[in-house]
């Protein structure tokens, strides 16, 4: 009794700190999950607020590399450089997608780079299910595996030799709601390995928070050799692996919205 009386007053006392400093906490959770359960997607900012010119709530690449940095991870995300591109979180490293250069893959050090949107999750603690053979539209594919699944929310990793991929590259993020996203779109169609890490979502708000509604799949991926990279439109797989890791809930940290 007095360690849950613990627990709730830590608790209360960490709401209090967040709400001080002009953070809120909101706590996701998808029910009816038996695996991933001890794991959640931190999120910080949500994306629909991003794409309204929301860039003040931000969290240092510093602040996660403790808790990331290393370990075997999946996230995506932006950065708050001028020319912003796209963030790539995979097997303890990260990687920022140049829209200067057709999406040439640049590895960060866990520095103090600020990031106005990120989302990540460490998976090696998360049974999940792999499908091998995989070829065909990917996005069709990882929302009709995860629904087949019953998973509402979960992780993604892929792998193999896809064509036909096309990438949009974030350059300038839109400061007020007047304006748009601005960045460059760059197609690889000939036969090359690629990998890709992001997340699913079911549900409208899910979607809204980590991707967009009405896709429920957010990747981003580079090439093997690191020439390209960047937020992934489509692709075809020719021969890939598929793993799904259901994520039993997500913390979203950001500010009170607007």
């Amino acid at each position: 009794m007095a360690r849950i009386r613990a627990a709730i007053v830590g608790l209360f006392v960490c709401l209090l700190l967040l709400l001080s400093a002009g953070c809120w906490l909101q706590v996701g959770i998808s029910t009816g999950l038996s695996s991933g359960e001890k794991e959640y997607i931190a999120i910080f900012n949500r994306v629909d607020e991003l794409l309204i010119g929301d860039l003040g709530d931000t969290v240092l690449l510093a602040e996660l590399g403790s808790k990331y940095e290393g370990k075997e991870i999946i996230g995506l995300g932006t950065t708050a450089r001028e020319h912003c591109g796209e963030l790539i979180f995979s097997s303890g490293n990260c990687y920022w997608a140049d829209p200067t250069n057709q999406g040439w893959i640049v590895e960060l050090d866990w520095s103090e780079e600020k990031l106005p949107f990120c989302a990540v999750v460490r998976v090696d603690r998360v049974a999940g299910s792999t499908f091998d053979g995989v070829y065909g539209d990917l996005h069709a594919y990882v929302e009709g595996k995860a629904k087949e699944l019953g998973v509402p929310l979960a992780a993604v990793r892929v792998k193999g030799r896809f064509s036909g991929v096309k990438l949009s590259i974030a350059d300038r993020l839109p400061v007020n709601v007047d304006e748009k996203v601005k960045g460059v779109v760059v197609t690889v169609d000939d036969e090359r390995e690629w990998g890709f890490v992001g997340f699913y979502a079911l549900t409208e708000n899910d979607q809204e928070i980590i991707s967009i509604d009405g896709h429920p799949v957010h990747l981003h991926g580079m090439t093997g050799d690191g020439s390209h990279g960047g937020h992934l439109v489509q692709a075809n797989a020719v021969d890939a692996e598929v793993t799904i890791y259901p994520i039993g809930q997500y913390i979203l940290r950001n500010r009170v919205p607007r």
